[in-house]
């Protein structure tokens, strides 16, 4: 698990919020506490689709590109927002992506990992911690390391400067 502190504030906002940076992750959860309290729970309401939609193959959860704007229009205006975080994860092609170079890939899907990474907003501190959900106690951190560095690699590489 890492602690990302974000020094670019605004350029990762308008990342997350106005562009596709992030729209492939799945989301799990969303809060943010403006003039009200919103939270967004990622899981799909199978129910309310019809039985084409679902034969059709959709995920358990939402991609974050399917609900950013729905967060960006509930905070957007001249105040800041007292807190937020956004709690995604990866599914299996972001994963593949991620950890192709690292080589830990296949170690990841046969043990049942989730790669989840956490954005938080409080304070005047954005902040990303990376976390990987483990169905089966293992003392080996191969992945959660691999998943760690991914995760600053891709930040960096995205051009954010952060500590």
């Amino acid at each position: 698990m890492n602690l990302i502190t974000i020094n670019d504030i605004k350029i990762t906002m308008a990342m997350l919020l106005g562009k596709d940076v992030f729209n492939k992750f799945l989301l799990d959860e969303a809060e943010v506490m403006t003039y009200a309290k919103l939270t967004l729970n990622g899981r799909r309401n199978m129910k309310w689709y019809d039985t084409e939609e679902i034969e059709r193959g959709l995920s358990e959860f939402i991609k974050w590109g399917e609900i950013r704007q729905i967060f960006f229009d509930y905070i957007k205006g001249s105040k800041t927002p007292e807190y937020f975080k956004v709690s995604l994860k990866a599914d299996d092609i972001v994963a593949k992506q991620m950890l192709e170079d690292s080589g830990c890939y296949d170690k990841y899907v046969s043990l049942g990992m989730q790669l989840h990474m956490q954005i938080r907003y409080g304070n005047d501190v954005l902040q990303i911690v990376t976390g990987v959900y483990n169905s089966q106690f293992t003392m080996d951190k191969t992945v959660e390391n691999a998943w760690d560095n991914a995760v600053k690699e891709w930040i960096k590489a995205l051009g954010i400067s952060f500590e």
